[in-house]
């Protein structure tokens, strides 16, 4: 009778401790739901794109006030330039120099024939870069004067 009445109170006993578990479980969901992000919210953080642009219309952008980025090695730069202002900063020094490009204008990425730049602008975007654009053709494809 004993080991009835000890069975029957450690039952009990098991019983309420698993209730109490259960209801603390429940309090403290809405905090962990709380921390999640709605789908909408997900969608808002989407990356950034890189953008093709034409020189025509990348040289319309320049004297507005957008900067033209060369990542072009030192000795393709020595044979010329897209413009007096342009900055150069080769593809393989970009991770060192990331912090040289402002986040607050508009960068127009060339090279010579298009390839780096894309990889260049594509580079800039994945690092927080919103206002990227890759000129079309590189400097090949610059007009003449």
């Amino acid at each position: 009778m004993k080991s009835i009445l000890a069975i029957s109170c450690l039952a009990m006993l098991l019983t309420t401790a698993c209730e109490s578990n259960e209801e603390k479980k429940v309090q403290t969901a809405p905090k962990v739901v709380e921390n999640v992000q709605p789908a909408a919210a997900v969608v808002e953080q989407k990356v950034a794109e890189v953008t093709t642009i034409d020189w025509e219309k990348a040289l319309e952008m320049h004297k507005a006030g957008a900067v033209l980025v060369d990542v072009r090695t030192p000795a393709e730069v020595a044979k010329g330039m897209a413009a007096a202002t342009a900055i150069n900063i080769p593809l393989q020094e970009m991770p060192q120099r990331l912090s040289e490009f402002p986040k607050d204008k508009d960068l127009l990425i060339y090279c010579r024939s298009g390839k780096r730049s894309m990889a260049a602008s594509r580079f800039l975007v994945e690092n927080g870069y919103t206002r990227v654009f890759n000129i079309e053709g590189g400097i090949l494809a610059l007009p003449q004067k």
